[in-house]
């Protein structure tokens, strides 16, 4: 159990962060009555989207335990750079 909580201890803290804030700030704000506040809790809203997108790139991508092997994304990457372009042929007239 140790061993879990320690390599997924920052995954944890941004789910529980994440859960917190949709919970207390986000969910309420964009349920009252008040305009200024429906707003700027759906960019807040946003914001936690988009920090929840990158933290989520970050591990996949990570040097320890991330899902994407580098060497394979490079290797990829590569291959698609070195496609060669399709040539076009020229138009030809239809002799009648």
């Amino acid at each position: 159990m140790k061993e879990f909580l320690k390599k997924y201890k920052t995954q944890i803290i941004n789910l529980i962060t994440v859960f917190l804030i949709l919970e207390f700030g986000i969910f309420p704000g964009l349920t009252s009555a008040n305009t200024i506040l429906n707003i700027f809790s759906g960019v807040c809203a946003l914001l936690l989207v988009i920090w929840g997108g990158l933290a989520l790139y970050q591990y996949v991508t990570s040097d320890k335990g991330g899902i994407v092997d580098k060497e394979e994304l490079k290797e990829a990457e590569q291959m698609v750079k070195d496609k060669p372009k399709s040539k076009r042929k020229p138009k030809t007239k239809k002799v009648k």
